[in-house]
């Protein structure tokens, strides 16, 4: 019996009203547990796509599921108790406190109108604080934590919301070299469908156990890491010369201007 899959859609087409297609023929179909990272140059879709999958936008044309379902028919709520994201942007309230933003995570596993906070839920935002190391700045004001700091906390209120698929948008911007080793050893370790864009692209072949890359709004390949990453699609995808040396322990990439 072949396992229905987390995320999957389906000869997808999306562009803003009155304009055209930015995403083009997309489909993609990703198993529960797989580690997806999403590659490409700045204005490829790689944004785009990701707020197709947390339904924050509706294809043109095509299907996107959710555990089997159009993500169209479902109400918010269920959406956001299948599936949690990280940001780019982060909020504004900086008055707010990372464990107050962490709790932010439960309100779509709350029942009834007005439904407080139970026991549990004060149980899993503190085991998400500590997770990503944030006991110690949970009750600051948002808003003295550095921009790492603020990154960490959206992770653990996606962590709060106890997923089954984490979208991410560059998770690693903001943050120093061994917390983005940190935050992506502990997303492989969750056991979760995890889907991010990453500009990095030895953090991808690191990281992910396949990728994506996007090139004007369609997938230019798709496949594990060191069959995506190749200098002819890198080349193609950036519009550069590109050199991966795969000697080592991880590849190198070097990219050089067209002449």
């Amino acid at each position: 019996m072949i396992a229905t899959p987390d995320v999957e859609l389906t000869s997808v087409h999306w562009g803003p009203r009155g304009g055209y297609d930015i995403l083009r023929d997309i489909s993609i179909s990703v198993p529960t547990g797989q580690v997806l990272a999403i590659c490409g140059a700045n204005g490829a879709g790689k944004s785009s796509l990701l707020r197709l999958i947390y339904r924050f936008q509706a294809p043109r044309q095509g299907k996107v599921m959710l555990a089997g379902r159009d993500i169209w028919q479902m109400r918010p709520p269920e959406v956001a108790r299948i599936v949690a994201t990280v940001l780019q942007e982060q909020p504004t309230d900086f008055a707010l406190t990372p464990r107050q933003i962490a709790s932010l995570g439960r309100l779509p596993h709350r029942q009834g109108w007005g439904a407080g906070p139970g026991a549990r839920d004060g149980e899993i935002v503190a085991q998400a604080l500590a997770r990503m190391d944030l006991i110690a700045m949970a009750d600051r004001p948002f808003g003295t934590l550095s921009g790492g700091e603020r990154q960490r906390v959206m992770v653990a209120r996606a962590l709060v919301q106890e997923p089954r698929v984490i979208v991410l948008d560059e998770p690693t911007n903001h943050l120093d070299i061994r917390h983005q080793l940190e935050l992506l050893a502990l997303l492989r370790g969750l056991g979760l469908t995890v889907i991010a864009t990453l500009h990095d692209l030895t953090l991808a072949a690191q990281f992910a156990d396949r990728v994506i890359v996007l090139h004007d709004g369609r997938i230019l390949c798709d496949g594990p890491p060191a069959e995506a990453l190749t200098e002819a699609y890198l080349a193609t995808a950036f519009d550069i010369r590109a050199e991966v040396d795969r000697s080592g322990p991880a590849p190198r990439f070097a990219f050089h201007l067209n002449p």
